[in-house]
């Protein structure tokens, strides 16, 4: 199961809520295995997961009529289902012609209370466990600003508070279904820029890289998230563009790139040299993945962000480099590129990324990514990327891309 229920379970308890409220295509997914195409491509749509300890049923899915075949056909694990927006089909002459999916989508259709609208089920599932004036957190990310005010409208003695937060929280320590996705995600990710970067010569293009590298991941059953390449002094750019530049001989060949595998993300990175590097590249680069590495063999148990930041800026901080400056060097990943904690010496709710501040140090089954990263307006860029596991022990890397700057040796890893 991708839900931590028994992380769930205590930290509701903690924040003395009787329910949470799942509201954006990740949290849903995440909460209850259901994946809602319907979701993915309209980010305003209205879906809702409820889980409430100790009450039975302990969670409800609110879904769309057009989805009951997803529904059934997925991994749900939820059985109190209630359908808004029904979607009609053609009724079978005889059921028998019906194929398996087609038999329990009907199955569900009769048995599921249906209802108009997505607010419409919330609140019946609300109601029918009682909580009418009871305390439920409400996944601000996902919910609209029109079915906030609806629910507040019809059950005016429901105690409501933002949860966004907290559903942070209960995903950044991962179940073993998670880190098994995750680690996957990373394996494919890495083997296909690896084979993208094996046509690198003068004359190939960027865009020829990313082509290649997204036609592996479609190979491997995984779709592309982002892939960011930058040659010469567009490797300065730190989310370049795709283009037709043309690599050159003595050009960095800079990625940043990630994939999904079963809803799970990887985020990694590289560069090498189409030729021999500089001493300066060579110094610098060779600096930004030192602290990488010292920070990967920092991350354990307690362990706190500040600590990681720190060690990861070390290296690079004695060279002296000009505006050598960052506000973070890595993040969590999961079912999104960015889970909590921020790896930074700083408090992330005062800055862009806007989660959580996680001061009680690292525990066992969070996913992290470590980068540090160095760009020279105009002229060149490096990033180096690892991603692990954090350990009883440590961590356990799942990245093995090498380091090397030499094409060959990459390629070969």
């Amino acid at each position: 199961m991708l839900f931590n229920r028994k992380r769930a379970e205590a930290l509701i308890e903690a924040q003395g809520l009787d329910a949470v409220v799942a509201s954006s295509a990740e949290n849903v997914l995440y909460m209850t295995g259901f994946e809602c195409t319907t979701h993915w491509i309209n980010k305003g749509f209205q879906q809702y997961a409820l889980f409430s300890p100790g009450h039975s049923p302990d969670a409800s899915l609110i879904a769309p009529g057009l989805e009951i075949d997803s529904l059934v056909e997925g991994d749900l694990w939820v059985e109190d289902v209630y359908v808004f927006s029904p979607f009609l089909r053609g009724r079978a002459s005889d059921p028998a012609l019906m194929d398996e999916i087609g038999r329990k989508g009907a199955a569900l259709v009769a048995r599921a209370p249906s209802v108009g609208t997505a607010v419409d089920g919330l609140v019946a599932a609300i109601e029918a466990r009682g909580l009418q004036a009871g305390r439920v957190g409400i996944d601000e990310s996902g919910v609209s600003i029109q079915a906030l005010e609806e629910l507040r409208k019809r059950l005016p003695n429901l105690k409501i508070s933002y949860a966004a937060n907290l559903l942070w929280e209960i995903r950044m320590v991962k179940t073993t279904e998670e880190i098994e996705r995750i680690e996957r995600s990373t394996r494919v990710s890495e083997d296909a820029i690896r084979a993208a970067y094996s046509t690198i010569r003068p004359g190939v293009t960027e865009g020829q890289i990313i082509d290649a590298y997204h036609r592996e991941l479609a190979d491997a059953g995984a779709r592309p998230t982002f892939c960011v390449v930058g040659s010469g002094s567009r490797s300065s750019y730190p989310h370049s563009l795709r283009s037709d530049r043309a690599i050159e001989t003595g050009d960095i060949v800079r990625y940043d790139v990630g994939c999904t595998w079963r809803y799970y993300h990887s985020d990694h990175a590289r560069a090498i040299i189409l030729g021999q590097p500089t001493d300066e590249q060579r110094r610098v680069w060779e600096a930004l993945a030192q602290g990488v590495d010292d920070a990967v063999s920092a991350v354990k148990p307690g362990a706190t962000a500040a600590d990681l930041f720190n060690v990861a800026m070390a290296p690079a901080r004695r060279l002296g480099l000009d505006n050598f400056d960052r506000f973070h060097c890595g993040h969590g990943i999961g079912i999104s590129v960015y889970d909590p904690p921020i790896v930074t010496a700083s408090d992330p709710t005062k800055s862009a990324f806007l989660m959580p501040e996680i001061k009680e140090g690292l525990e066992v089954g969070m996913v992290l990514n470590i980068e540090v990263g160095y760009y020279v307006q105009g002229v060149m860029g490096f990033l180096c990327e690892d991603t692990m596991v954090v350990t009883q022990q440590g961590s356990r890397l799942f990245t093995r891309n090498s380091k090397s700057l030499d094409l060959q040796t990459f390629v070969e890893r």
